[in-house]
């Protein structure tokens, strides 16, 4: 097999120096941060739980956009924003 033209022969040119950057510690969330998304974990949790309970299932049959699922959906909606601000939380 033919060997490349542009091979060097005992040539190595210098490498760049890597310089990395220096690690700056992020700053605190603020102290509303944990407590915030705990609750809104419980209360996602809560709405769900209400939404499979007789009486409230037969009041939401009645609403428009997602029928017997809204409050199934409203549920997870609050639990991803409990989760999205737990992971903030520093």
């Amino acid at each position: 097999m033919p060997q490349s033209k542009h091979r060097r022969k005992g040539k190595q040119r210098p490498r760049p120096k890597r310089v990395e950057p220096q690690k700056v510690n992020p700053p605190p969330s603020p102290p509303w941060v944990g407590p915030v998304g705990g609750t809104a974990l419980v209360a996602g949790v809560v709405v769900i739980i209400i939404g499979y309970l007789e009486p409230v299932s037969n009041f939401t049959n009645d609403w428009p956009l997602l029928g017997p699922n809204t409050l199934l959906v409203l549920g997870f909606l609050i639990l991803v924003g409990g989760f999205l601000t737990l992971i903030r939380w520093r």
